[in-house]
C-alpha cells in the first residue's frame, strides 16, 4: 500500500496549523498526550518489535489486511498476520510489507486453531497481539478468544468479532485472570453486547459508562485474590465514536488507578467500513514499539482522527479506510509538531 506524501508546501502549511494548536481549543488535550515512541537513527527492525494480528475469514479478508497494513505504517519492526488458510493468498497480496501464516479453518473459512509449525517462533518474537478483525464467530473462535484473553502474556488488543466472542461467554466462563495488558476497542453496538447497556450520545454519560465497565473488569482482573497481572499492566477500553472515550485501570501495589481521556481528533471520514480495523492495527503496532496500552490507545486514537482530518483538507468526501492508512505518516508528523508546540508553553 502506497502512503500519501504531500508537497513541501502542504507539509509546511500543516506544520503551521499544528503549531497553532498551542493556542487553540485542543491545547490541553495535546499537553495531556504522551510523546510518540522514540525511533533512534541507529536502530534496526528488531528494536521496534514484532506485532502479531489474528483474524480474517472467508469474505472478510479486508479487515485483517487493513489492520496489518496499519501496523506496518505505525512503525512496528515486523508485522505478521495469522489468517485462515483459504484467504492467505488474498491477504498476502494486499500489502507486501507484512508476512502471513496460513492456519487451519472450518468449512465457513473461520479459524479453527493456531497450531502451525510457524506459530511458536512468532509467539516467541511477538511483543504485542491484536485479535478480532474479520474473524467471525463460532464455538472455536469463542474458545480461541477466551484462551487468548486469559493465558497469553502479551500486550493485546481485542476488537470486532473478538469482542463479540467475549460477549457470548456465560458469567461462569468470563475471564477471571489475565497476564498482560488488555485493550478493548468497542463501537457502541459491541459495547452494548459486552455490558448489556447501550451508550448514548452524551459525552458525560459515555465516560461514566466506560468507567463503570473498566472498574468492573478491574475489580475482577486486577484487584481480586486471583489476580496474576503484574504491577503496571493495564485494562484499557476505548469506546469509539465522536470524541472517543478512553478509560484505563492500571495495576498498582494496593489495587489499581483509573485514568480517563477524551480524544478530540477525527471527523466523518472515519465513518466507513474498515476504519476500526485500522485503529486495531495502529494500536497493536504502537505497543510492539514499547508503548503501554494506555499510551498506545491515546496516541492511536489521536493519529487515527488526525489522518481523517488531514485527508479532508484536500478533499472532503469519498474517504476509505485505506485512505486513513495512507495519511498516517502525515498524521505522525502533525502529532509531533503539535505536541512539541503545546509542550513549549510549559517551559
Amino acid at each position: 500500500m502506497q502512503t500519501y506524501i504531500p508537497s513541501q508546501e502542504t507539509i509546511n502549511l500543516w506544520r503551521v496549523t499544528a503549531y497553532r494548536e498551542r493556542d487553540g481549543r485542543r491545547a490541553e488535550f495535546w499537553r495531556s498526550l504522551p510523546s510518540l515512541p522514540v525511533r533512534p537513527d541507529t536502530a534496526h527492525k528488531g528494536f521496534f518489535g514484532t506485532a502479531l494480528l489474528i483474524g480474517g475469514s472467508r469474505g472478510m479478508s479486508g479487515a485483517i489486511s487493513l489492520a496489518g497494513a496499519a501496523s506496518v505504517v505505525s512503525g512496528a519492526g515486523l508485522t505478521c498476520l495469522a489468517v485462515p488458510e483459504v484467504i492467505q493468498e488474498t491477504v498476502a497480496q494486499f500489502c507486501p510489507e507484512y508476512t502471513t501464516i496460513p492456519c487451519e479453518c472450518d468449512d465457513h473459512g473461520r479459524l479453527l486453531s493456531l497450531q502451525t509449525d510457524e506459530m511458536p517462533a512468532i509467539f516467541e518474537r511477538a511483543r504485542s497481539v491484536g485479535v478480532g478483525p474479520g474473524m467471525g464467530v463460532s464455538d472455536n473462535i469463542k474458545s480461541l478468544v477466551e484462551t487468548s484473553f486469559c493465558a497469553l502474556d502479551y500486550s493485546m488488543v481485542f476488537d470486532a468479532d473478538a469482542l463479540n466472542a467475549l460477549a457470548l461467554l456465560n458469567p461462569d466462563e468470563a475471564p477471571s485472570y489475565v497476564y498482560g495488558t488488555r485493550v478493548l476497542t468497542p463501537h457502541p453496538g459491541e459495547f452494548a453486547r459486552l455490558t448489556g447497556k447501550k451508550p448514548g450520545e452524551c459525552p458525560t454519560e459515555r465516560l461514566e459508562m466506560t468507567r463503570d465497565y473498566v472498574t468492573s473488569l478491574a475489580e475482577k482482573l486486577l484487584a481480586s485474590e486471583k489476580s496474576v497481572m503484574p504491577e503496571g499492566k493495564e485494562i484499557v477500553v476505548a469506546l469509539k465514536g465522536h470524541e472517543t472515550t478512553i478509560v484505563a485501570a492500571r495495576k498498582n501495589t494496593s489495587g489499581y488507578d483509573v485514568l480517563t481521556c477524551t480524544n478530540l481528533t477525527g471527523n466523518s471520514n472515519l465513518a466507513t467500513g474498515g476504519s476500526g480495523d485500522v485503529l486495531t492495527g495502529l494500536i497493536t503496532g504502537l505497543m510492539a514499539q514499547g508503548a503501554s496500552g494506555w499510551d498506545a490507545t491515546r496516541i492511536g486514537c489521536a493519529l487515527h482522527g488526525l489522518a481523517a482530518e488531514l485527508r479532508s483538507t484536500l478533499v472532503s468526501r469519498g474517504a476509505t479506510a485505506s485512505d486513513i492508512i495512507r495519511f498516517l505518516p502525515c498524521a505522525f508528523d502533525y502529532y509531533q509538531h503539535a505536541w512539541l508546540a503545546c509542550r513549549e508553553l510549559e517551559r
